[in-house]
């Protein structure tokens, strides 16, 4: 069976067609800029309110290092500023002379996501990713504060509450309705994130989605499609 959703974000993806996809597996490096303001004024040695009739670029160009961005002529001065940056010139600032570059950061640990699926990816195309899995359901959702997914934890109606941390720890909490202890039980023995069908009782910064129907069957993930407002559950 196969399931098809979107992935967030705009890093590169790190997978390919073919691969067989586990839970944490380097999934995209999320884009890391920076802003490098230069002081065009003080460059050209113009007054900063005249830097707009100098500049070769506008707002939301794309700029590469070496690039001819301003130039002031006069009759005993010619002054050019080269780019010293590769970007996309974000902002002209006319009271203090200056122009802002969106640059392209370095990575760090922090700037890469890990998968929130497992499974055989059969197709990439732009950001949907179709997987192959043993069998799944889908069901329309109200609404998700995100795409998210996991190992899932169903709450059944005549569950006894003796769960663990090894029950509990890093999984998705299904139930249809959930007390505010249970949901504060839950945070504290390491889980992962919530759909429900009734509202949460209390806020959580922990992934939420609300169903519009009750949630049963005897699987053991779930993927939570913030975009197109579905959540797969699958083996």
């Amino acid at each position: 069976m196969k399931i098809t959703f979107t992935i967030p974000g705009d890093g590169d993806l790190n997978i390919k067609t073919g691969q067989t996809i586990k839970f944490g597996d380097p999934l995209f490096q999320k884009s890391v800029t920076v802003n490098k303001i230069v002081n065009l004024a003080k460059k050209l040695r113009i007054k900063p309110d005249k830097i707009f009739f100098s500049l070769k670029k506008m707002v939301g160009d794309i700029i590469n290092k070496g690039d001819l961005i301003a130039e002031k002529k006069s009759l005993f001065l010619h002054n050019l500023y080269h780019s010293e940056y590769s970007g996309v010139l974000k902002e002209i600032n006319h009271y203090n002379g200056t122009i802002t570059i969106n640059v392209k950061g370095e990575p760090d640990k922090d700037s890469y996501c890990c998968a929130y699926f497992q499974g055989e990816i059969i197709n990439i195309h732009n950001r949907k990713i179709t997987l192959k899995v043993n069998n799944q359901f889908s069901f329309a959702l109200k609404s998700a504060s995100q795409d998210f997914g996991g190992l899932v934890f169903l709450v059944k109606k005549d569950h006894s509450e003796r769960e663990s941390i090894h029950d509990i720890d890093n999984k998705i909490i299904i139930t249809d309705i959930i007390s505010e202890y249970q949901q504060s039980k839950f945070e504290a023995l390491g889980a992962k994130g919530f759909v429900t069908v009734n509202p949460l009782y209390i806020p959580s910064d922990l992934p939420f989605a609300q169903s519009k129907q009750s949630l049963q069957g005897d699987f053991t993930a779930c993927i939570v499609d913030k975009k197109n407002n579905t959540i797969f559950l699958y083996n």
